[in-house]
């Protein structure tokens, strides 16, 4: 008779589950993948719409939104940003405009790249990997991030992973037409959701023309179909963005002309960035705001410890990984490495700037080689390192929901408290988050923002932004937030004060709210 305590509880790993010496078996393996799925779809649900929308969940809107007379097709042909998320929200805005119903289709397919990376990972490395692979995804700051975002980040991730599995078919010559078919349908959704996968598509070309001509007696027809048919079906979003990005910066010899973000269009330091953004999100180590208000020397001076924890917990099994990856897993390094080097080109060239977010392809295979490595690391430490991978992500996730230094600037709050305080006929200045106060304010009230204007670059400059804007008005309201992308050293409020009374009202996550008084002027009686 079996004794009941000697069954496998298939809700708990064994002890040893990190240990290869088990071979491939992983009792339970179904089930704890799904109990690592639901963990990160709670993850991904958790306030949901907790934040407030940024300039880019805005710009996405906007440019679904009803009520104005835009047409649908029209809009897709013309969403060069990520056609597949918008036409996903088009019918959703006309029925549930809310935060939470915009971002629930971001949330659905970062919870469904969980399971799909886990089985992905299973099929290069063993159910071990697998599982572990989607432990870390599942808890990823970077990944919930973009799986609570108005973006199309999180449906770009789902549909790379999806092609992963595909290609691993092909790879073997197990994979026919129906395969290829299916492998250029998924790339062509993630390109659609955004054009960065182009990265991933031409690595995957790379993979391609890499191996032999034939592989088990079958030609490489459906390898060929497949990556012809996925550029064909996003060749018209190609050719509109190529004419609005200035692609001909990529021929020799030719000016790149000022850069599109200054100095943070492109540093080499952005690539240890990413690979920690990648690790742990950005809510752990610099906020943002010391990212664009620091020097990269002053960073890495005052966060040090963090960032020597991060790099060590992952630059050890990142390397580890490299004695599994190399033999017969070379295309894993091809799908991360060819990414970084085209996106280094573009931003270089001033063609588009260096964004961790353009690498979001690459994440889960960064993933899957962390996993890989921890496997490779000594028995007695890879429980102690899991722990400390993981501990890194839930440290990371809790600034990320709970601490306002890490959140997204709380527009949404602002807003409410001028509406409540009654704004009269006083301006309402707002640069950088105009479009973003626009959408709160309720009654459509006007805001005074920075679009078309330089970055004020001295007194002289913030001196003629009041003239243009403030002649005549008594006092102002100002909505201070990411300050760095139009004043980055404040002479806006410093001859505010200069010219008048300049007094701090409110603030929350990433935005201060002040009243302006000119000199001279009557007081602000709030209606």
């Amino acid at each position: 008779m079996t004794n009941p305590e000697a069954r496998p509880r298939s809700l708990v790993p064994a002890g040893d589950w990190l240990s290869d010496e088990a071979g491939e078996s992983l009792p339970g393996f179904a089930w704890l993948l799904l109990g690592v799925s639901i963990l990160g779809a709670a993850i991904r649900l958790y306030r949901l719409d907790g934040q407030s929308l940024w300039v880019d969940e805005i710009m996405t809107w906007r440019q679904v939104r009803p009520g104005v007379g835009l047409e649908f097709w029209p809009q897709i042909r013309d969403a060069i940003q990520g056609p597949l998320d918008q036409a996903i929200l088009w019918p959703i805005v006309r029925l549930h405009p809310g935060a939470f119903w915009m971002r629930l289709p971001s949330a659905v397919a970062g919870i469904l790249t969980v399971p799909a990376l886990g089985l992905c990972a299973s099929r290069m490395g063993g159910r071990r990997l697998g599982l572990l692979a989607a432990l870390l995804l599942a808890v990823n700051p970077f990944h919930v991030w973009y799986s609570q975002e108005i973006r199309g980040y999180a449906l770009l991730m789902l549909f790379v992973v999806l092609a992963g599995w595909l290609v691993q078919d092909l790879g073997a010559g197990k994979g026919g037409w129906g395969h290829a078919l299916v492998l250029a349908l998924c790339g062509g959704l993630a390109m659609a959701a955004n054009l960065s996968a182009l990265f991933f598509w031409l690595a995957l070309g790379v993979t391609w023309v890499s191996l032999p001509l034939s592989r088990g007696g079958r030609p490489h027809g459906p390898w060929l179909f497949a990556m012809v048919l996925g550029l064909l079906l996003i060749l018209p979003w190609l050719l509109r963005a190529s004419g609005v990005w200035a692609v001909d910066r990529l021929l020799p010899g030719t000016e790149t002309g000022q850069a599109l973000r200054g100095a943070s269009t492109f540093t080499w330091l952005a690539i240890p960035y990413t690979v920690f953004s990648f690790a742990c999100g950005f809510s752990c180590g610099p906020s943002l705001t010391d990212l664009h208000l620091m020097s990269g020397s002053a960073v890495l001076a005052s966060w040090f410890p963090v960032l020597g924890l991060v790099g060590l917990a992952v630059g050890v099994p990142l390397l580890r990984s490299l004695t599994w990856v190399l033999p017969k897993r070379w295309m894993l390094l091809v799908w991360s490495a060819l990414p970084v080097l085209l996106l280094a080109v573009l931003a270089g060239k001033n063609i588009k700037p260096w964004n961790p977010r353009y690498l979001a392809a690459v994440l889960p295979w960064f993933l899957v080689m962390l996993g890989a490595g921890l496997l490779r690391l000594p028995r007695r430490v890879r429980p102690v390192w899991g722990v400390l991978l993981v501990g890194i992500s839930l440290w990371s996730l809790g600034g990320y929901f709970w601490n306002p230094r890490f959140a997204r600037e709380d527009i949404r709050a602002a807003a409410g408290y001028l509406q409540s305080r009654g704004l009269g006929a006083q301006p309402v200045v707002a640069p950088v988050v105009t479009s973003v106060l626009e959408y709160y304010f309720e009654d459509g009230i006007p805001v005074i923002g920075s679009y078309g204007c330089d970055l004020l670059d001295g007194p002289e400059a913030a001196r003629q932004y009041m003239s243009a804007n403030l002649t005549g008005a008594d006092g102002a309201w100002l909505v201070w937030s990411r300050h760095w992308d139009f004043d980055p050293h404040g002479y806006l409020p410093e001859q505010l004060s200069l010219q008048g009374n300049l007094v701090r009202e409110f603030s929350a996550a990433g935005v201060q709210v002040f009243h302006w008084q000119r000199r001279g002027a009557g007081s602000h009686e709030a209606k």
